[in-house]
């Protein structure tokens, strides 16, 4: 197998994979987070559009070929996590938070958005206490309501 990046400016990435016994697999990667995947029986063929994912879609096939992929809480939970949602929010070197723990930011009690795990440089802090320190560049990963990330926006940018 080979794979072959390329960038298309104003477009995106190609990723093209080439199978020795086979064909060639295309992936575009959009700027706006879509992506579409075509084949083609060999590498001088029109290629056959297969399907085109969002990003979340693409998330999960990813998962499910990676291995990671679980099933979804049963219908009946569902709405306890109505309104939760994930998000990464990466720390700016001039935000009041940096150099701050979880605790003295305040984002749980002024935001209610809580932090579950701190990706640092190539390390990952998870189910981090509210003494952990927050430094620059490091992305958090907070779960909360729309609410609870445009009140954390705000603590992050003063």
């Amino acid at each position: 197998m080979k794979v072959r990046e390329t960038q298309l400016p104003g477009v995106g990435t190609r990723y093209q994979i080439s199978f020795a016994d086979s064909g060639v697999f295309t992936i575009l990667l959009y700027n706006d987070g879509d992506r579409e995947a075509f084949w083609s029986e060999d590498g001088d063929s029109d290629s056959e559009r297969l399907f085109k994912t969002t990003e979340s879609q693409a998330r999960k096939l990813a998962e499910i070929f990676d291995g990671t992929y679980f099933e979804p809480v049963p219908e009946d939970l569902e709405s306890v996590f109505q309104d939760a949602r994930m998000r990464w929010v990466t720390i700016p070197a001039d935000s009041p938070l940096a150099g701050k723990t979880i605790r003295e930011g305040g984002i749980r009690t002024q935001t209610n958005a809580s932090v579950i795990g701190i990706q640092r440089e190539t390390s990952t802090v998870s189910n981090p206490s509210p003494d952990t320190p927050i430094q620059a560049d490091d992305v958090l990963v907070v779960v909360g309501s729309e609410d609870a990330f445009e009140a954390l926006e705000e603590l992050i940018t003063g």
